[in-house]
C-alpha cells in the first residue's frame, strides 16, 4: 500500500526531522558562513549570511536553532499571535509544482504567545539571528506580543499584510498603520529593530501608489526596514475557504520590481528584505542589485529541501569572485555569467 502526505502532513513531517540537530548541522557545516564577503547588515543588525527564512516555515518557533544551523544567516519565526489559533479551515495548502509554486490559505494557525515564549527565550546564541513575526487584528494584541517578545530576539517583523487572516486590512490606512507602528516604538524595551512586512503591489498606478504610501508612513513612524512583500492574493477553489496567497516563483520578477521601487523610496538609511520567487543565487544577485540589504525564501525550501541555504551562500560567493567584488554592498547590474 502506497501512503501520500498532504502539504500539511508533509510540512509536519519535515519539522519532526529537524528536531535532530547534529544532522542539520553537518550539512549547515559546507555552507560558508562566516566567509566575510556573506556578511550584511539588517536594520543594524550583523549577519553572517543574506539568505534568510521567512516567517510561516516555523509558525510556532519550535526548530528556529536546527534551521539557522542548516546555512541561513537569519530565520523568522511565526507569525505569532496573542491567542491561540486554529486558521482557516483546511483544505488550506497547494502544491503547483509545474510552477514551483504555492497556495495557501493557512490563515496563522500557532500556539499563541504563551506557548511560543519559553521556546523563544531558549534560542541562547541563536539569538542574534532569530527574527519573529508578530500579527493580530487588535493594537493592543500586537503590541502585547511586541512587549514579551522583542528582548528575546534580534528583531521583530511585523506583519500587516497576510492575504489569507481577518482583520489585517486595517492597518493598510496609513494613519492606523502610522498609530500601530508609534505605539510599538513608544514600549519601554531596548530598540530591538522593527520591520513592517508589506502587501505586493502591481504596476497599476494606484495601487502602487498606496503600497509605497503604507511603506513611506512605517518608515516614518519609526520601522527600521521593510519586508518586500507578502504572498499574491488569488482565487481558487480548491483552497476550503476559496482565496490564499500564492507564493513561489511567479513572484520573482514583481519582488525584483518593488524592491527597487521601495528603495528608491526610502534611501539606504532604511533596510530592505526581499522576498518572493527566489530560489537560486542569481536571483539572491538580482535583489541586492535592486537595493536590498537580505532576501527571505520559503517554498524554494519546501521544493528544493535542506541544502538549499548552504548551496545558495556558496552561489554567492562564486558570482562575486566572477564580478572580481569582495562584498554584498558592491553588487550593481545583471549577474556576470
Amino acid at each position: 500500500m502506497i501512503f501520500s502526505l498532504d502539504e500539511e502532513q508533509s510540512h509536519a513531517l519535515s519539522e519532526y526531522a529537524l528536531h535532530v540537530p547534529f544532522i542539520w548541522k553537518t550539512l549547515g557545516a559546507q555552507s560558508k558562513i562566516g566567509h566575510p564577503g556573506l556578511t550584511t547588515s539588517v536594520a543594524g543588525v550583523e549577519l553572517p549570511s543574506p539568505i534568510g527564512l521567512a516567517a510561516g516555515y516555523d509558525k510556532n518557533c519550535k526548530v528556529l536553532k536546527s534551521l539557522i544551523d542548516l546555512g541561513f544567516g537569519f530565520v523568522s519565526g511565526g507569525t505569532v499571535t496573542l491567542a491561540e489559533r486554529s486558521g482557516n479551515p483546511p483544505r488550506r495548502m497547494v502544491r503547483l509544482p509545474e510552477s514551483a509554486a504555492i497556495l495557501n490559505s493557512l490563515g496563522f494557525p500557532g500556539d499563541g504567545l504563551a506557548r511560543v515564549r519559553p521556546r523563544i527565550a531558549r534560542l541562547g546564541a541563536h539569538r542574534d539571528r532569530s527574527f519573529v513575526s508578530i500579527s493580530g487584528s487588535l493594537e493592543d494584541e500586537i503590541a502585547e506580543c511586541f512587549r514579551r517578545l522583542a528582548p528575546l530576539v534580534a528583531g521583530i517583523e511585523l506583519n500587516i499584510s497576510s492575504p489569507n487572516t481577518v482583520g489585517l486590512r486595517v492597518f493598510h490606512d496609513p494613519a492606523r498603520l502610522r498609530n500601530l507602528v508609534e505605539q510599538l516604538r513608544k514600549i519601554h524595551v531596548s530598540h530591538t529593530p522593527l520591520l513592517v512586512k508589506l502587501p505586493p503591489w502591481s504596476t497599476e498606478a494606484d495601487e502602487r501608489r498606496a503600497a509605497l504610501a503604507l511603506a513611506e508612513t512605517a518608515v516614518n513612524a519609526g520601522a527600521d526596514g521593510l519586508v518586500v512583500a507578502n504572498t499574491i492574493p488569488i482565487e481558487d477553489s480548491r483552497l476550503k475557504v476559496g482565496k490564499g496567497g500564492l507564493s513561489g516563483s511567479p513572484l520573482l520578477d514583481n519582488t525584483e520590481r518593488m524592491t527597487a521601487e521601495a528603495a528608491a523610496l526610502v534611501g539606504k538609511h532604511v533596510s530592505i528584505v526581499s522576498c518572493g520567487g527566489i530560489s537560486n543565487a542569481e536571483h539572491v544577485w538580482r535583489m541586492f542589485a535592486a537595493g536590498a540589504s537580505a532576501i527571505q525564501l520559503y517554498t524554494a525550501m519546501v521544493y528544493e529541501g535542506p541544502a538549499l541555504p548552504a548551496r545558495l551562500n556558496r552561489g554567492i560567493l562564486e558570482l562575486m569572485d566572477r564580478a572580481s567584488i569582495r562584498s554584498l554592498a558592491e553588487i550593481n547590474g545583471p549577474p556576470p555569467y
